[in-house]
């Protein structure tokens, strides 16, 4: 038999077919695509909010930097401050992280403290614009207000060594908001020196904190 015969007499190729995506397949399919529409907006909304801030940038402004329209934003978010307070959320590791460290130091001096506020110096530097941003969404916005509030009402949970001798509740709450107020006046000194210019003497401004932070990281004001 010829090789022609063989090819004539060959059975033919069977296709295997494809059976249709389920509804569960196609459903999924919709969520990625979701998912990364919404992140494409979170990402051009952080690039807006650089370049223009928190009060210039408008939905339109994501939205056309997105690539999308202005109601698909509105599908998504319904302010431009739930990106913000996502954006926060996002940070929230890097925040703990920070008081992970600042609760780990085995002996707490003035020195500790100072390399640890140095380094929220840095950050709040390397990051200017993205602080800008929230410092502004804070003025405007309850949600993003909370949120701060609540990332940093939070921090006391990765500082076991030094919430350990709060035994008693009511002191123990008291501790909490003692750090709170020393986040906010933190918060406040870096928004005013870094973001503002404020031209004060950092070095004596850093000893004044570290003296603050120090007596709570001790609890010399344990008894308050």
């Amino acid at each position: 038999m010829t090789t022609a015969e063989n090819e004539e007499w060959a059975e033919p190729r069977r296709q295997v077919p494809v059976p249709p995506r389920t509804p569960a397949q196609r459903q999924s399919l919709r969520e990625v695509q979701k998912q990364v529409t919404r992140e494409r907006l979170i990402e051009s909304a952080a690039e807006e909010f650089r370049s223009r801030g928190f009060n210039e940038t408008t939905a339109e402004n994501i939205a056309s930097s997105a690539g999308a329209s202005r109601a698909t934003f509105y599908v998504y978010f319904r302010t431009k401050a739930e990106i913000v307070a996502e954006l926060m959320r996002r940070s929230q590791s890097d925040v703990m992280a920070a008081y992970r460290r600042l609760d780990d130091m085995e002996a707490p001096d003035q020195a500790g403290i100072l390399d640890w506020l140095d380094e929220t110096i840095m950050l709040w530097r390397e990051r200017a614009s993205d602080f800008n941003t929230m410092e502004q969404a804070l003025a405007n916005d309850d949600l993003v207000t909370e949120t701060w509030l609540t990332i940093l009402g939070d921090t006391y949970k990765v500082m076991p060594k030094t919430f350990a001798r709060y035994t008693d509740p009511v002191q123990h709450e008291r501790a909490r908001l003692h750090l709170l107020t020393l986040q906010m006046a933190l918060d406040r000194t870096m928004f005013f020196t870094i973001l503002r210019g404020r031209p004060l003497d950092m070095e004596l401004l850093k000893d004044v904190l570290a003296m603050q932070w120090l007596a709570f990281v001790r609890g010399d004001a344990a008894a308050g």
